[in-house]
């Protein structure tokens, strides 16, 4: 993006303490949530934050665990951008952000736990629960890790997986109509900031914001545990700055349970 550009929105927004669809520089875009959305699916749910929309598909499947985890179950998560959601995804070629999404999605998982695999256990060493989250995104308009995040906590809450028997001696499998509710433990809100230059941070950047900034920075916490600061390459980013994205993080995260706690 060329320097007149940068040169031109700050003149004529970020020196006034605006943006071009109105918001102030640390104002977030409304949110909105679905839940259930895909009928065929186990849990699901569709967020849209702003422009950029998303939805959350989760299937359970019974699967064979690791000789090293014979006690719990999976979790995978996967992310797709497809070239309908964006000008800038090209069809056919692997999109790096979608496999940065993912990475960072199945990190959150792991240290956030946000479940207890263990309840995804129905006979040590020999059968547990796999669950598959697929997160598409239907609209490109920035901050798209925020929605994936949202859209995954959300639709593992709607997830109940039926009671399973396991015969050892015949290894047959009966499964029983009691559904149970999956408990989930945790819910990490991620928040993601584009720093302009060493004056202005923009909150939840739009695509168009996303490419004026020099660096982004994604605050994940729930409210009062930090639990990461993910910085995908850029310039360097103040102290200063990065606490106050934290304190604008934290209040978020608020509103986005709030969010999530109405919608069940």
């Amino acid at each position: 993006m060329s320097k007149n550009i940068q040169d031109t929105y700050t003149k004529e927004y970020l020196a006034l303490d605006k943006r071009n669809d109105g918001r102030q520089l640390m104002n977030f875009r409304d949110a909105s949530l679905n839940l259930n959305t895909i009928h065929t699916a186990d849990g699901s749910a569709a967020v849209k934050i702003g422009n950029t929309a998303v939805i959350c598909g989760i299937k359970a499947e019974l699967g064979v665990p690791k000789s090293e985890t014979p006690d719990i179950g999976y979790l995978l998560v996967n992310v797709e951008l497809p070239s309908l959601c964006s000008k800038k995804i090209r069809p056919g070629i692997p999109c790096d952000e979608a496999m940065q999404i993912t990475s960072f999605l199945n990190e959150v998982c792991n240290n956030c736990k946000i479940l207890d695999l263990q309840q995804l256990c129905i006979s040590v060493d020999k059968l547990v629960w796999v669950l598959s989250c697929d997160i598409y995104c239907l609209n490109y308009d920035g901050s798209v890790l925020d929605a994936c995040l949202i859209a995954l906590l959300s639709a593992l809450k709607t997830v109940k997986i039926p009671e399973v028997k396991y015969d050892k001696e015949t290894e047959e499998t009966n499964v029983i109509e009691n559904y149970i509710p999956l408990k989930v433990n945790s819910l990490p809100v991620s928040s993601t900031f584009g720093v302009f230059n060493e004056k202005y941070i923009l909150a939840d950047p739009t695509e168009e914001e996303e490419q004026l900034c020099v660096s982004k920075l994604t605050v994940v916490t729930n409210g009062s545990l930090l639990f990461s600061l993910h910085k995908p390459g850029g310039e360097f980013i103040k102290d200063g700055q990065i606490q106050n994205c934290i304190r604008h993080a934290q209040n978020r995260t608020k509103t986005i349970h709030k969010l999530i706690k109405a919608a069940q």
